[in-house]
């Protein structure tokens, strides 16, 4: 949780406030050690907007380290993943909720009536296809509690 804590606020450093996010792509590593300026070909769709910045600022040694063994390992699966120009955006700490907001079969929080626990943040997804099924599955429980009433 400290480890957490320590990325998330150097991340917010570097963003400079505002909510903008820190970002990177593969070559600012090479760039960095060449001393080259640092630019991006792209232009990130995240609002409020990103900084370009290397990610060892905020990130862990094992972690960067370890994005810089895997992306050309992804790059030989998956066409593209490891291109110069991809932009990596954010620092994500977590893949699932560390807590689980308890819900019954009709999806409604054991001690919230009304409440919809669902997806990744309340502990019945693990990834963006999962939450989103989880989601689709409360949504249909509201509405049919609201239909019964």
């Amino acid at each position: 949780m400290r480890r957490m804590s320590a990325v998330l606020l150097a991340a917010a450093a570097i963003g400079f406030g505002g909510l903008r996010a820190e970002a990177q792509t593969p070559s600012i590593w090479t760039d960095i050690m060449s001393k080259k300026k640092l630019t991006v070909c792209i232009v990130p769709s995240y609002q409020p907007g990103v900084h370009l910045t290397a990610l060892e600022q905020c990130l862990p040694d094992f972690v960067t380290d370890a994005l810089r063994e895997a992306l050309p390992v992804f790059g030989r699966q998956m066409a593209g993943y490891d291109h110069p120009d991809v932009m990596m955006t954010g620092v994500e700490t977590r893949t699932s909720s560390p807590v689980r907001i308890t819900r019954g079969k009709d999806f409604q929080s054991l001690n919230t009536r009304g409440l919809y626990p669902a997806g990744e943040g309340a502990g019945y997804a693990g990834g963006i296809l999962s939450a989103a099924v989880d989601g689709i599955r409360a949504a249909e429980a509201l509405v049919a509690d609201l239909l019964a009433v």
